[in-house]
């Protein structure tokens, strides 16, 4: 069995864990990219996908060279670009998530939208935050909750994606039993800086 039939069977197995999770918790396929407001979240997205990726990728190679007779199953390379790729995904989503846990303290002022919040409309309109994939890149705070795209998150969402699908054609084209191909240092920069703006944008309340 080679790479490229591993690597699809290892993404089906981890993405099916990844939605009975979901399911499991609440009660939807799509759960596991709810945070802890109710809302569909940028990080866990990011989380998933990237765990979904690399890992099923590492595990092809693994599944590869037991099919190939290979004598050390794991004697294989990672690339040092995919561990800092991990490290910049997981960091963000670490003080991302410290951002959030401050401004839901009691007494932090902040104004955040969570699942069955009412929030009042320039017209007096009351509407109610129901669970939904656009708040992906939407607001999630003060009066303009779940109404506007928030850029910061935008453009990562949009740079995630793109890191994601090179992450792919590159292994795609390039992973052997040696092990999965490095990527560019350029990416790399263009994923940090994304994720540092992504960041910023969350740390000032917004009314």
């Amino acid at each position: 069995m080679n790479f490229h039939i591993c690597w699809i069977i290892s993404a089906l197995v981890i993405v099916s864990l990844a939605a009975l999770a979901g399911k499991i918790t609440r009660d939807a396929w799509t759960g596991i990219l709810v945070d802890e407001r109710g809302r569909f979240s940028l990080n866990h997205l990011q989380i998933v996908m990237w765990t979904v990726l690399v890992l099923s990728s590492v595990m092809a190679v693994f599944l590869a060279r037991l099919f190939a007779g290979e004598s050390s199953l794991l004697a294989f390379a990672i690339p040092q670009e995919l561990l800092i790729l991990m490290g910049i995904s997981v960091g963000s989503a670490v003080v991302a998530s410290a951002a959030k846990g401050a401004k839901d303290a009691p007494g932090s002022g902040a104004r955040v939208a969570r699942l069955g919040t009412q929030f009042r409309l320039a017209g007096g309109e009351t509407r109610t935050i129901s669970a939904h994939f656009g708040q992906v890149f939407q607001v999630e705070e003060g009066d303009r909750a779940d109404e506007v795209v928030d850029i910061t998150k935008f453009q990562n969402f949009i740079f995630t994606l793109l890191t994601g699908g090179a992450f792919v054609v590159l292994t795609w084209k390039q992973a052997t039993l040696g092990g999965l191909p490095p990527l560019s240092k350029e990416i790399l920069w263009l994923l940090g800086i994304s994720h540092a703006g992504y960041i910023g944008g969350k740390l000032p309340n917004k009314s």
